[in-house]
């Protein structure tokens, strides 16, 4: 058989140019799972998909705590907030999970959890700190239990954007704990009664690593607020990401502000205007999310940012997160459903995701399905 030399080249070109990508920015996927005496689960093992993966069943059939084993497999926490002892399962004392995930080779993770300590193990060795996990496994949730980013409290979505700029931008851990070392210092001079000279050298240091943080903020915004855009396409209420903070023209400005408000901040305990104050509103049409959207248009936006999160991570990480949706039809109709599910079928990560009662097998065609009802656990396609 004759091959066209210019064909067996190309050929090679493109396979060269897979295999560059593949190592490169792999596909981080979830492969099988083991949770023993973990809540309301005494023995449950699953071998997922790559890419889609429902799980449904009734209230307290276990479907959450799957998807929490797995955020407790790269964070030694749940999402829930529940602390080790709250885990285990019954009148049990430990509990384990255990699991393979493929990157570039595949990966043994094993947490077990015992009178309210929790041990990571990575490919079979001990792992010191829990940091050391965040290297091999990226995670993005939305759980009603989790942190509430539409409805919830500035604070927490603040501190959403916070965790994104530091885990996507290099050094940023360093520059949060200067910025805040700062204001915790200036304080306790004020407070004392510190001398000018030394309220100058942390004004300066605060000032420094704010302008830092402001800055770095805002790259990650505007990457957030791109994928927004590509989503709108399929939202009702297509929607954007903008933080209010105290403007300063320059570090003089933000200099002069702070030396004259030291008997203010003195007096309140604390400083008002900084990084740490700044608001971050999720709006559509200069009106927020949250109170001009319906609750099935709030879980869709929460979903939405979730997969613009996924895709910031991806580009810093060059590993895509495993996604994790908890009550993903949650106040959806049917038609939303839908379109969620369709949106979700072109995500290129590894997606897991439960929903409650009985599903149609027209929602679930392009899944495996792994229903749990009356303590047995049954797999569809």
């Amino acid at each position: 058989m004759f091959v066209h030399p210019l064909f067996s080249i190309s050929f090679y070109i493109s396979r060269s140019a897979c295999f560059i990508s593949l190592m490169t920015n792999p596909r981080l996927t979830l492969q099988h799972i083991h949770i023993h005496h973990l809540r309301c689960h005494q023995d449950f093992s699953w071998d997922f998909d790559g890419h889609l993966n429902l799980i449904s069943g009734d209230n307290g059939s276990g479907k959450t705590t799957v998807l929490e084993a797995v955020y407790i497999l790269a964070y030694g926490r749940s999402f829930r907030q529940a602390k080790a002892p709250q885990l285990t399962r019954w009148n049990e004392k430990s509990f384990h999970v255990q699991a393979t995930i493929r990157r570039y080779g595949p990966l043994h993770v094993r947490v077990d959890g015992k009178k309210g300590k929790v041990n990571m193990s990575l490919q079979g060795r001990r792992i010191a700190k829990r940091q050391d996990m965040f290297e091999h496994v990226a995670l993005v949730v939305d759980a009603p239990q989790g942190v509430r980013l539409i409805d919830g409290s500035p604070g927490e979505r603040r501190k959403w954007l916070d965790r994104l700029v530091i885990a996507s931008q290099a050094a940023s851990h360093a520059h949060y704990q200067g910025y805040l070392r700062a204001l915790m210092q200036r304080g306790r001079l004020l407070r004392h009664g510190g001398s000018v000279a030394e309220l100058e050298s942390w004004e300066q240091q605060i000032v420094e690593y704010g302008m830092i943080l402001n800055a770095k903020r805002a790259m990650v915004l505007g990457e957030l607020n791109q994928h927004l855009v590509e989503e709108s396409y399929w939202l009702d209420l297509p929607f954007q990401l903008e933080i209010t903070q105290q403007p300063f023209e320059s570090q003089e400005a933000w200099l002069t502000f702070l030396a004259s408000k030291r008997e203010e901040h003195h007096q309140l305990g604390r400083v008002t205007q900084g990084p740490h104050c700044d608001r971050l509103k999720i709006s559509y049409n200069s009106r927020e999310i949250r109170v001009c959207g319906s609750r099935g248009q709030q879980k869709i936006s929460g979903i939405v940012l979730r997969l613009a999160e996924c895709a910031v991570l991806q580009k810093s990480k060059r590993m895509m997160p495993i996604l994790l949706l908890d009550d993903c039809f949650e106040a959806l109709d049917q038609t939303h459903a839908l379109r969620l599910m369709e949106r979700l079928k072109q995500h290129q990560g590894q997606v897991l995701m439960t929903a409650a009662g009985q599903v149609a097998s027209y929602m679930s065609k392009h899944t495996l399905h792994l229903s749990l009802t009356g303590g047995k656990s049954q797999a569809f396609r």
